[in-house]
């Protein structure tokens, strides 16, 4: 299905949303200097600017030439030293002095700064070419989902198409270097990205990026007819004889480095593996806590959810066939989101956006994701978009899932909400994956509440979703982690109550995808733990929509601040914004574009949510 088949737009919650306000501090070179530093991320790659600020002059940004940097070891050094640089300049202010949002900033900035030179001190573990993080993905990402603003907007577009071919032979160079010290993908996750490459490459003429660069010229107005042939005509060129040949060529390259790879395992076994997966599970999961405490808390949320798992098996005789054959009413994208969208009682007001739905062209659909969302720039966060890979939609129920996590009241709702608070602009160029996918499967799970299934189906599909997603994530911690074996999983398996049978499958998933599943199965433990505490202690004066309230305010941050802000409200504090009454400046978002993490999350990653299928099965099956 080509994309734009399912476009639709909206208007939706009409009402603007209110804002806590605090008095200012007198601290303006704090701010210059978070200023400084946004406009610096901004002006280091030009995809990054693109799809995080839409009229860059007005906030005084130069705009990077729009080529992608060919890909260099140095970069990681470089990236260490800036990071140290900033943490340096940071720590020079009076913590004391700065305002309660300024305070705010400057936690989550620091701890920003600390993960992401983290991640950059193993440049041996970064591999370019992974299935679905890898730059093959990413840059589909970046080309299909472009924007053209203005003319220009053209011109930079095709000379960073035309850049592809020198950063990729770059990037495969590195590769190299990687394999011949025994660094590499494993050879199944070869064979998913070989076969990404080649389901975009085999196609010439109809090339989804002539395609949907033809369509979106096309629909650009006030080019001429001549002008209108001529960018068509060069894209075409590029496309044809630059960037395909490029990813034909990576292929064979890549091929001929099959099983380098010189452990057996998670990543745990490689020299520095262990420390580098501790650096990705932070990151991942937006916490500071070590690989065994994540591990722990997975393995008690387990627990429980099998436990309750079991209680529905044996409660409810026919519960799998009510399963199989109850779906919610509405049948289409566009009735999913307007009905989930009028589902917001339990939330703050959101301001008045715009989204469209559409889908991808099979092309660039990644088999591993199942949608995603698209940050909308900070000054212009009004319109949104949410493309979903039809392949992995199975029914009305997948459809309802995927919408609620992408859209109401997941990611476009927390983003935009968010957005309206109007932060400081270093909010849009920091990511904190863990909280956003975390809020996504939090508010996926609730959305069955609002739906017309049978109450014991609700609660097949959240348990569905919990141990899914949550299983894959501690099977990745044991894998990568802990440096568990396959049968040390299997025992594992047998010991929590699970059926060990599928325990190779699971092991081969994680080291396919090391870290992607966390984010989304500890980012759901730990809101919903918090949920679960605040209801506890609370008891009868815990009120949904206020707990919620301070979840989202502040934005995505580490979860230890979201915790903070939660045992505060327990103890009775009024639920208050951290944030200043900023209307001089322009309202800004917290997408996931972030800072640029040399290699291969180098590229803007402008999918701001995308939503991996964990390849559940049955899950019970596995009881």
């Amino acid at each position: 299905m080509t994309v734009g088949l399912l476009s639709s737009m909206l208007l939706i919650c009409s009402a603007p949303i209110s804002v806590y306000a605090e008095e200012n501090a007198d601290n303006a070179d704090f701010d210059a200097f978070l200023e400084s530093e946004f406009i610096e991320s901004m002006e280091t790659d030009y995809s990054t600017l693109h799809y995080t600020v839409k009229d860059y002059k007005a906030l005084g940004i130069e705009k990077p030439d729009a080529v992608l940097d060919t890909v260099d070891l140095e970069d990681y050094t470089d990236a260490v030293e800036d990071a140290d640089e900033s943490i340096a300049e940071l720590k020079k202010f009076d913590y004391e002095t700065l305002s309660d949002s300024q305070k705010t900033d400057y936690d989550i900035y620091l701890d920003y700064l600390t993960k992401y030179k983290a991640l950059n001190e193993y440049p041996m573990l970064d591999f370019y070419f992974s299935p679905s993080t890898g730059i093959f993905d990413n840059l589909m990402t970046v080309f299909t989902e472009f924007v053209i603003y203005e003319k220009e907007d053209i011109e930079d577009y095709l000379s960073y198409l035309g850049s592809v071919k020198a950063y990729v032979e770059s990037a495969l160079e590195f590769t190299k270097t990687q394999a011949a010290e025994g660094y590499f993908m494993t050879d199944t996750a070869l064979d998913q990205t070989l076969s990404s490459m080649e389901k975009f490459t085999e196609k010439k003429e109809d090339n989804a990026l002539i395609v949907i660069f033809n369509e979106n010229i096309d629909a650009y107005e006030g080019l001429s007819d001549a002008e209108k042939e001529d960018y068509k005509t060069r894209n075409k060129e590029i496309v044809l004889n630059s960037y395909i040949p490029a990813f034909e060529n990576a292929a064979e390259v890549l091929e001929t480095l099959r099983s380098s790879r010189s452990i057996d395992g998670g990543l745990y076994n490689y020299k520095d593996g262990k420390e580098y997966y501790e650096a990705l599970v932070q990151y991942k999961t937006s916490s500071s806590l070590s690989v065994q405490e994540v591990s722990d808390l997975a393995n008690t949320f387990l627990k429980d959810v099998i436990n309750r798992y079991v209680k529905l098996l044996s409660s409810n005789k026919n519960i799998e066939d009510q399963y199989s054959s109850e779906t919610v009413e509405q049948t289409t994208p566009d009735e999913v989101l307007s009905f989930l969208s009028k589902q917001l009682a339990d939330y703050p007001q959101g301001p008045d956006v715009t989204y469209t739905i559409s889908s991808l062209d099979p092309s660039v659909a990644d088999d591993a994701v199942t949608a995603y969302y698209v940050g909308a720039p900070l000054d212009d966060y009004s319109h949104n978009v949410i493309k979903v890979n039809d392949s992995n939609i199975s029914d009305a129920n997948s459809s309802y899932e995927t919408l609620a996590h992408e859209g109401y009241p997941g990611h476009l709702y927390q983003m935009t909400w968010f957005q309206s608070t109007n932060p400081r602009h270093i909010r849009a160029a920091l990511s904190h994956i863990g909280y956003t996918e975390g809020w996504a499967m939090y508010t996926e799970i609730a959305s069955y509440g609002y739906s017309s299934l049978s109450e014991d189906v609700q609660e097949m599909h959240i348990l569905e979703t919990e141990l899914g997603y949550v299983m894959d994530a501690q099977i990745d911690l044991l894998v990568n982690g802990l440096g568990y074996s396959v049968e040390e999983v299997s025992d594992w398996m047998d010991d929590i109550g699970l059926n060990s049978d599928a325990a190779s499958y699971y092991v081969d998933f994680v080291l396919e995808y090391p870290g992607q599943l966390l984010p989304y199965g500890i980012g759901l433990i730990r809101f919903e733990n918090l949920k679960s505490t605040a209801e506890e202690q609370m008891q009868g004066s815990f009120d949904l929509k206020e707990f919620n309230t301070v979840l989202l305010t502040n934005g995505d941050r580490p979860f230890e601040m979201v915790e903070e802000d939660v045992n505060a409200y327990i103890g009775g504090a009024e639920p208050s914004a951290n944030i200043e009454d900023n209307t001089a400046k322009k309202e800004t978002s917290s997408s996931n574009t972030g800072f640029m993490i040399a290699g291969a999350a180098a590229i803007a990653v402008i999918a701001a949510a995308a939503y991996v299928l964990h390849k559940k099965k049955k899950n019970h099956d596995a009881l």
